[in-house]
């Protein structure tokens, strides 16, 4: 059997039978990486919103920038991505919790903790131990909202260059 059934059945477990209440704290982000004081990634528009390359425990994925999504999510089909490709174990599957989505209806979505976030390569900026939400639907989009940017970064959207500015604080 393949070794990812057991983290995905185990992430189902927690989401299915476990509360909202908040079990941990993140831990602050590392932002010790000073090969450049900002980084300018172009972005792509798809059906309206911007897109940019982001690397999840080393598994790129393209992620949509949303100024009205509080912190990183993701669906179920991004959490197989990286469980068949031993990125994520057990022990990153933090608990459940109840989201509002743009709508205004409350979901449970589980929580995973994602070892590392790079965002514009190697030089860029490198984020530890962020809290993801995800989603059971296999075809949320992936999101990085502003909870996580603005914990590291002023961010400026350039329209004419089609890239988001990424400046460290």
């Amino acid at each position: 059997m393949k070794n990812y059934i057991p983290i995905l059945s185990m992430f189902l477990a927690v989401v299915l039978f476990s509360s909202c209440e908040q079990k941990r704290q993140a831990p602050p982000y590392n932002l010790d990486n000073k090969a450049k004081s900002s980084i300018s990634i172009p972005y792509e528009e798809m059906g309206g919103v911007k897109v940019i390359p982001v690397k999840v425990n080393g598994v790129t994925m393209n992620m949509i920038y949303d100024t009205g999504c509080s912190g990183l999510h993701m669906s179920l089909n991004e959490v197989q991505t990286l469980a068949k490709n031993g990125k994520i174990s057990n022990e990153d599957i933090l608990d459940a919790e109840f989201s509002t989505i743009a709508d205004g209806s409350i979901v449970q979505n589980g929580t995973l903790n994602i070892k590392e976030i790079v965002i514009g390569g190697k030089d860029g900026l490198i984020l530890h131990n962020v809290k993801a939400s995800v989603s059971l639907n296999q075809e949320a989009p992936v999101l990085l909202g502003n909870a996580v940017l603005d914990k590291l970064a002023s961010v400026e959207v350039d329209n004419v260059e089609k890239t988001i500015n990424f400046v460290k604080k």
